[in-house]
């Protein structure tokens, strides 16, 4: 057994091992959308979206080919949202256009 519990074989590997990444890509897509939520945590600042509350604001990124942008919304569809069009901009600028793209698409 590993730390979390899970069952482990004396023959897995980082890509052969189902509770792992199966790719590098899946590896840095993992990282990636970690990344994001790290960012979101801290530019929300324990702000969570009241879905209840239709007056309440709600912004989360749209993809026009490769381009990020920003989109409000009013059900949840994404992983990530912020209660303002600013501070999901300021995520786009940090996590970067290229990796947003890596987890969206």
């Amino acid at each position: 057994m590993d730390m979390f519990g899970k069952v482990k074989s004396n023959q897995t590997t980082l890509y052969s091992d189902r509770n792992n990444c199966t790719s590098r890509e899946h590896i840095d897509k993992w990282l990636s959308i970690n990344d994001l939520l790290n960012v979101a945590c801290f530019l929300n600042q324990n702000w969570q979206p009241d879905w209840e509350n239709k007056s309440e604001k709600k912004y989360t990124f749209s993809v026009n080919g490769e381009n990020v942008g920003v989109q409000q919304v009013e059900a949840p569809m994404s992983i990530v949202y912020f209660p303002s069009e600013d501070l999901a901009q300021q995520a786009i600028d940090i996590i970067g256009n290229e990796k947003l793209i890596r987890i969206l698409t």
